[in-house]
C-alpha cells in the first residue's frame, strides 16, 4: 500500500487486499466560457490502487472499453477516472510514460479517453493523490521544496498537451487535497492554472479545495475565503467539491444521515454569491437503501442529486464507485462484478437521472 496521503479512508481496506493480490489560442484574452451541459457520471477507479508504481493488471487497472460501453449504454455522459502521479511520470519534470507500443501508463490513459469520448461521453483526468505524491521513497506535498508547484505545472502541461484541442477532455488537477492550509493551496491552484493557459491549453480544470474538498465545510475550513479570488485566465473552469452522506461525511460508513442531502447549500449560496462560479460534484455516494440501516440513503441521495441539479451552479457529477475491482462488499460498489449481470440498487438510482 502506498503512502498514507495517497489513500482515502474510504478506500484503505481495498487498496490493501488488491495491493496483496493480485488544447489552442491565447488563453489570457480568452472570453468567457458558457457554462457546458449537465454532466452525469460516474467515477471508474482502478487507477488509483495498489502501490506505486506497481505493476499494471496486478496493482492497478485502468477501465476496459466493456466498462465505458457500460455507462455509455445506460445515458452517462461522463467518466471521471483516477490516474497516479508516479506511474504516468516516474520522475519530477521527467518525460511521460509512454513506450510507443502502447504499454506506457500514458499510453493506456489516452486509449481510455478515446475509448470515453469516442461515445460522446467527457472524460476526466483525476490526479488521484491527495495533494502529493512520492519523492524518492517519501511521501511530500505540493507546496514543499521537495515537490514545488512548479513541478505539478510541468506533468499537467506534460499531460494535457495531447487533448488540449479536444474540450470532451477535462482536467481535475488534485483528488482531495488535505495536509495544506488553505492559502498555499490556492497559491499552488493558481500557478498550476497560469501555467496551463500560458501552453495554450484551454479545456475546462476542475479546481479543488484543501481538506479533502468538502462542500459541508466549503467556508469553514477556509477555502471559500481564498478560492474567492482565484482566477482562470481562460475563464472555464469549475471548482471540484466531493460530500458524502454519512455522519462525518468521510464516505467511510453506509448509512445516510437525516439532512445530509442538504449538505451543498452553503457552497451553492457561495457560488451565487459572486459571477462565474462554477461547481462540479465529482465525488457522491450512498449506502444501498435495501440494507439495514441504510433506508435514509433513498431519500438523501436524491435529494443531494436534487440539489445540484436544481442549482444553477453545477456543471455536473460523476458518482463514487464504480470500477470492477472493488471487492463485492464495498459499500459503494456501482457496477455489478459481470456487467451483463442485472444492475445495482446503486445504479438504478443514478440511472433515474440519466435515462
Amino acid at each position: 500500500m502506498g503512502p498514507v496521503f495517497n489513500t482515502s479512508h474510504r478506500r484503505l481496506s481495498v487498496v490493501t487486499s488488491l495491493a496483496a493480490a493480485v488544447f489552442f489560442g491565447d488563453a489570457a484574452t480568452a472570453t468567457p466560457a458558457q457554462a457546458p451541459t449537465m454532466l452525469r457520471g460516474a467515477n471508474v477507479s482502478g487507477g488509483d490502487f495498489g502501490k506505486v508504481p506497481g505493476t499494471y493488471g496486478t496493482d492497478y487497472i485502468y477501465p476496459s472499453k466493456a466498462e465505458v460501453d457500460y455507462y455509455a449504454d445506460r445515458g452517462f455522459t461522463a467518466l471521471r477516472v483516477p490516474i497516479r502521479w508516479e506511474r504516468v511520470q516516474h520522475g519530477l519534470y521527467g518525460e511521460l510514460d509512454s513506450l510507443g507500443d502502447g504499454t506506457g501508463d500514458f499510453d493506456r490513459i489516452k486509449q481510455v479517453v478515446e475509448w470515453i469520448t469516442d461515445r460522446g461521453m467527457t472524460a476526466v483526468l483525476d490526479l488521484h493523490e491527495y495533494g502529493g505524491r512520492t519523492v524518492d521513497g517519501t511521501a511530500v506535498k505540493v507546496g514543499s521544496d521537495a515537490l514545488p508547484a512548479s513541478a505539478l505545472a510541468d506533468l499537467w502541461v506534460r499531460l494535457a498537451k495531447p487533448f488540449k484541442d479536444n474540450d470532451r477532455v477535462w482536467l481535475g488537477l488534485m483528488n482531495e487535497p488535505e495536509g495544506i492550509a488553505p492559502a498555499d493551496w490556492k497559491a499552488t491552484a493558481q500557478s498550476v492554472t497560469d501555467a496551463i493557459r500560458a501552453a495554450g491549453i484551454r479545456n475546462r480544470l476542475l479546481v479543488p479545495g484543501t481538506d479533502y474538498t468538502g462542500a459541508h465545510s466549503w467556508i469553514t475550513s477556509g477555502n471559500a475565503a481564498q478560492m474567492a479570488a482565484f482566477v482562470d485566465p481562460a475563464n472555464n473552469f469549475a471548482f471540484d467539491v466531493h460530500q458524502y452522506l454519512d455522519t462525518d461525511s468521510s464516505g467511510t460508513h453506509g448509512d445516510c444521515v437525516a439532512g445530509a442531502g442538504s449538505r451543498l447549500d452553503e457552497f451553492i449560496a457561495w457560488a451565487k454569491a459572486a459571477p462565474g462560479r462554477r461547481g462540479f460534484l465529482g465525488e457522491f455516494a450512498g449506502g444501498d437503501p435495501a440494507l439495514p440501516g441504510q433506508a435514509q440513503c433513498a431519500i438523501e441521495l436524491p435529494a443531494l442529486l436534487d440539489a445540484a441539479e436544481s442549482s444553477g451552479v453545477f456543471d455536473g457529477w460523476t458518482a463514487w464507485g464504480g470500477g470492477l475491482w472493488w471487492e463485492p462488499s464495498y459499500i459503494f460498489r456501482l457496477e455489478p462484478p459481470d456487467l451483463s449481470a442485472a444492475d445495482t440498487d446503486y445504479m438504478e438510482m443514478l440511472k433515474r437521472y440519466v435515462d
